[in-house]
């Protein structure tokens, strides 16, 4: 499994989230996304998401990406 397809498929599993939006440099980048929309997580799935980042701190700022 593709990280960025699952980042996108645990974006979408959120039942407040209707779109995600994926920027990509590259074309490729995409590919590797497309697959997300069709992604179902299972609920052990999802519970071991939270289990991961249950401890992880949370990065603030205008741009949180750059740090």
């Amino acid at each position: 499994m593709r990280y960025a397809r699952l980042a996108v498929a645990w974006t979408l599993s959120h039942p407040a989230v209707d779109v995600a939006m994926v920027g990509a440099r590259h074309p490729a980048h995409l590919s590797e996304t497309v697959g997300a929309a069709d992604m179902l997580l299972t609920q052990e799935h999802l519970s071991e998401i939270n289990r991961i980042v249950a401890d992880a701190v949370p990065v603030i700022g205008p741009s949180p990406e750059g740090m």
